[in-house]
C-alpha cells in the first residue's frame, strides 16, 4: 500500500511539474473566472449517465456470477467508482470485488475478473475512438505510439481472456498441473485464486452478451467524448468534436498510469497535452484540465459518499476492510 501511495505521488508530483512549467497563473485565474459555468449542467448530467450506464454494463459482465438489480449494482458500483477516484495508483479497482463478496460472498479474484473484463473492453473500445480521430485530426507521434502499444496489449489479454473462458476445462488442468510442481502451501491458494478468476470470465463464451458489452462501452466512451465538447463551449474554445475525442483519448491515456488519488497530475498534464496540440495556450488548457477534471471527478466522489453508509460503510472503515480482505482473499479454505 504504501509502496502503490509513494509510486503515485511521484508520478503525479512529475506529471504536475510538466503540466505548469512556463505557465501564466495570472491568465489561468481569468481563465477561470471568465468562463460560462451555465454548461457546468449538462456536462454534470452526462457524467452522471456515463456512470449510471458503467454500473449497467458491469452488471452483464458480472451476470455470470451473481445477478443484481439496477439500483444494487448503481449503489455497489458508484461506491466501487468513487474508489478509484481517492484512492492511489488505482488501488480502488478493489472496491467493487470487496463490495460483492461482503455483500453475496462471492470471491474477490472472480469478480475482479470481471473489472479486468470491463478494462479490456474499455481500451478496446477507447482505441476505436482512437482510429476515428486520427482519420481526422493528427496526434504527436508518442501519443499514437502509446495508442498503439495499449492496444497490442488489450488485444492480447482479451484473447486470453476469451481462450481461458472458452476452453475452461483444458485450461484449469494446464494450470493444475503447473501449480502441481508448487509446494501445497502456495499451490493451495494459487489453485482457489486461478479457479475463481477464470470463473469470472464466463460471459465471454457468450456471442451476444459479448458483443452487447463491446458495444455500450463503445457508446460509454461517445458519451464521455460529448462532455468534453461541450465544456469547450464554456471556455470559448473554437474546437470541434473530433477534437473533444482526441482529447478524450489522450487523457484515457495518461491516466492509466498509477497516481495520486483521483488522478491528480496525469490527468492535467494529458489534459493540456492534448488541447495545447490544437493550438489552445497551456494557461487556458490548464484552466480546463482543472474545470473538466473537478466536474468528472466531484459527481462521482459524492454519489460514492451517499450510497456508503447505505452499505453500512464509512470511508475509513471501507478503505482499511477492503485492505485487509485483498491481503485474505488469497488465503480462505
Amino acid at each position: 500500500m504504501k509502496k502503490n501511495l509513494l509510486i503515485g505521488l511521484t508520478i503525479s508530483g512529475v506529471c504536475i511539474f510538466f503540466a505548469v512549467r512556463g505557465i501564466n497563473f495570472a491568465e489561468v485565474g481569468a481563465s477561470l473566472r471568465t468562463a460560462s459555468y451555465g454548461y457546468l449542467v449538462p456536462v454534470v448530467a452526462v457524467v452522471v449517465f456515463g456512470l449510471y450506464l458503467r454500473c449497467y454494463r458491469w452488471g452483464i459482465i458480472l451476470r455470470s456470477l451473481v445477478s443484481y438489480d439496477q439500483k444494487t449494482l448503481f449503489a455497489l458500483g458508484s461506491i466501487g467508482f468513487m474508489a478509484v477516484c481517492v484512492l492511489p495508483a488505482r488501488l480502488g479497482e478493489f472496491a467493487r470485488p470487496y463490495l460483492v463478496k461482503r455483500k453475496s460472498g462471492v470471491r474477490m479474484s472472480a469478480t475482479m475478473a470481471t473489472i479486468i473484463v470491463e478494462r479490456v473492453f474499455d481500451l478496446l473500445a477507447l482505441m476505436i475512438v482512437l482510429f476515428a480521430v486520427l482519420l481526422r485530426v493528427s496526434l504527436p507521434p508518442e501519443i499514437f505510439r502509446a495508442g498503439m502499444t495499449m492496444l497490442a496489449i488489450a488485444f492480447s489479454v482479451f484473447v486470453v481472456l476469451i481462450f481461458l473462458a472458452v476452453k475452461r476445462d483444458f485450461s484449469l488442468n494446464t494450470i493444475d498441473r503447473m501449480l502441481g510442481l508448487l509446494p501445497d502451501r502456495m499451490k493451495q491458494p494459487l489453485l482457489r485464486l486461478a479457479h475463481s478468476f477464470i470463473g469470472g470470465l464466463q460471459m465471454l463464451p457468450d456471442i451476444k452478451k459479448t458483443a452487447f458489452v463491446g458495444a455500450l462501452s463503445f457508446v460509454i466512451w461517445l458519451i464521455m467524448g460529448l462532455s468534453n465538447y461541450l465544456l469547450f463551449f464554456a471556455f470559448g474554445f473554437d474546437l470541434s468534436l473530433i477534437n473533444a475525442y482526441a482529447v478524450l483519448v489522450v487523457v484515457a491515456l495518461g491516466v492509466m498510469l498509477p497516481a495520486a488519488p483521483g488522478f491528480l497530475g496525469t490527468y492535467h498534464y494529458a489534459c493540456v497535452l492534448g488541447l495545447t496540440a490544437f493550438g489552445i495556450s497551456k494557461a487556458a488548457a490548464f484552466s480546463y484540465a482543472v474545470a473538466l477534471h473537478f466536474i468528472q471527478i466531484v459527481p462521482v466522489i459524492l454519489i460514492g459518499l451517499v450510497y456508503l453508509p447505505l452499505q453500512h460503510l464509512s470511508l475509513t472503515s471501507f478503505v482499511t476492510r477492503e485492505t485487509i480482505a485483498i491481503e485474505e482473499d488469497g488465503d480462505e479454505s
